[in-house]
């Protein structure tokens, strides 16, 4: 399968990079970002109201939109208009059978986002007795780079003051957290209850709604990065919202070790096993940062992905959202030409606020 996949992989890029990033790389550097996406494909299948689902609280890159120090129209526009902000990427995942919900990630923007998150879902109940009521029943972290554990701060005694939060990290990300301040706070007193991740290992959260994850090359400078897979009922949503180039997935995890990666050895591999597929799109194409070699962030282009998906069936590409959008990305702009060439296609670019069915 690895072998065929790889052989796909490369016949599709030398057909489609050449064009697809030499041309759309020189007309869309200078993008900007909107909150819309595409048509919404079609369900799978008709869920019932008791299904769980993922509500997605954020789309942008740690650096949100507006970003900061930027004066293009792209941040500009979303100072003056409040619907074409993006928050930072962020998931919650909610069960309306017993009102309970989870956190994937923790921005920045967190104080927003959970005012986002009101009513969902709706059969949430306040404490018995009154009382504020716990903001959520569990938080699970990718890696530590600012956009994604940096609003950890508002749990805090200053903010919210969680207690015993129920908090799914790796092994290393875990001991960042304890060894370093302010984090060290948060676990001293109680705040953060720390609960592994490893690979393969299935975490139950109700009957028939479960996570696990499995590990991804990308700038592990003080933990590891994960992306996770959320199985419910019915249907399965792939979490990956950063990981380096796929060929450095590709070559980054050996072939004896596919049984401690969930199984999964390559993007491809990876959207075969889910519905719903919710993936880094951070950068367009190359020369997109002005000033800066791309080389020192090596997510893969979306014009990359395009390339790289042309060869596997239509209804594998539908399945792919892209998000984690960096506010420079001409792909954000609905009904643009780099817009275009991803629902061309036939993938999809996230928006704040969608809802996922499980």
């Amino acid at each position: 399968m690895r072998s065929a996949t790889a052989g796909a992989v490369a016949s599709g890029v030398a057909r489609a990079v050449a064009a697809m990033v030499a041309v759309v790389a020189s007309a869309f550097v200078g993008g900007c970002a909107a909150r819309e996406e595409a048509a919404t494909p079609p369900e799978s299948t008709e869920l019932p109201a008791t299904a769980p689902y993922v509500v997605v609280l954020g789309t942008a890159q740690d650096g949100g939109l507006p970003h900061l120090g930027c004066d293009r129209e792209c941040c500009m526009r979303a100072r003056r208009d409040p619907s074409a902000r993006r928050f930072v990427t962020s998931l919650l995942l909610c069960d309306p059978r017993d009102g309970r919900r989870w956190l994937f990630d923790c921005t920045p923007d967190v104080r927003e986002q959970m005012n986002l998150a009101r009513g969902h879902p709706a059969t949430r109940k306040a404490p018995e007795g009154g009382g504020r009521p716990p903001l959520i029943d569990g938080l699970f972290l990718t890696h530590a780079h600012m956009g994604h554990y940096g609003g950890l701060l508002e749990f805090g005694r200053e903010a919210y003051a969680v207690k015993g939060l129920a908090t799914w990290a790796t092994p290393r990300f875990a001991d960042f957290l304890r060894a370093n301040g302010p984090w060290k706070q948060l676990v001293d007193e109680g705040r953060l209850d720390f609960r592994p991740l490893e690979p393969d290992a299935r975490v139950e959260l109700a009957p028939g709604l479960s996570v696990r994850c499995f590990r991804v090359p990308h700038r592990d400078e003080w933990s590891d990065t994960v992306g996770f897979v959320i199985e419910g009922p019915s249907r399965r949503l792939l979490y990956l919202p950063d990981i380096d180039k796929w060929e450095a997935f590709d070559a980054w995890t050996p072939p004896d070790a596919a049984d401690r990666n969930g199984g999964i050895r390559t993007i491809e591999q990876a959207l075969a096993a889910v519905d719903v597929a919710l993936i880094d799109g951070c950068f367009f194409a190359d020369g997109e940062i002005a000033g800066r070699s791309m080389k020192e962030i090596p997510h893969p282009f979306i014009a990359e992905s395009i390339a790289r998906f042309a060869p596997l069936p239509a209804t594998e590409r539908e399945k792919v959202f892209f998000t984690h959008l960096n506010h420079t990305n001409a792909a954000a702009v609905e009904d643009g030409h780099a817009w275009r060439s991803v629902i061309a296609a036939g993938m999809h670019v996230l928006a704040d606020g969608r809802v996922f069915g499980l």
